[in-house]
């Protein structure tokens, strides 16, 4: 028997583990919280959204939902250009925050492909909608059992490089 520390996965191994988390937790909300600056600098505004899933298989770091066209939400993305989304899963033992570029998309094609109107008075919502893009450069994450614990002590920062690839921040 060799008293060899046991060997700690390697940086990329690590990541990657920790994205395949990250998705998990994130394929299983329904709806999460988009955060955006105040106008006035001092505060944020949180609401919450239904997390349209879209290629989230291929891509799971670019997000979408919806947003009416005339709201406080689009003014402040349209703003600042970027947007913090926050998941929070069911069981409680995961959340994940991602932020990034945040881009509003007025394509009817880009709505009528995320939005199924299930009656008349929903589709008449439809011409009032825009579909807003959150591209990820930064994840904080805690899943129970994969990043670190004691649970609470500490989160776990992920920034995305230019070339797509994913880091440990400190």
């Amino acid at each position: 028997m060799s008293n060899a520390p046991a060997e700690q996965p390697s940086q990329v191994t690590r990541v990657n583990q920790l994205l395949a988390a990250a998705s998990r937790a994130m394929a299983e909300v329904p709806f999460c919280w988009v955060i955006t600056p105040a106008a006035d600098g001092v505060g944020a505004h949180a609401r919450a959204v239904k997390d349209q899933k879209g290629d989230t298989e291929t891509n799971p770091w670019t997000r979408w939902f919806l947003a009416r066209r005339v709201s406080r939400k689009v003014a402040e993305i349209r703003r600042v250009g970027r947007a913090t989304l926050a998941y929070q899963h069911e069981s409680g033992n995961a959340y994940v925050t991602i932020s990034g570029r945040a881009d509003v998309i007025d394509e009817r094609s880009a709505v009528e492909s995320r939005f199924h109107p299930s009656n008349e008075q929903e589709a008449s919502v439809m011409p009032q909608l825009l579909a807003v893009r959150v591209t990820a450069d930064h994840l904080e994450l805690h899943v129970r059992g994969v990043t670190a614990e004691p649970w609470g002590q500490g989160r776990t920062f992920l920034d995305r490089a230019a070339d797509g690839s994913w880091r440990l921040a400190e």
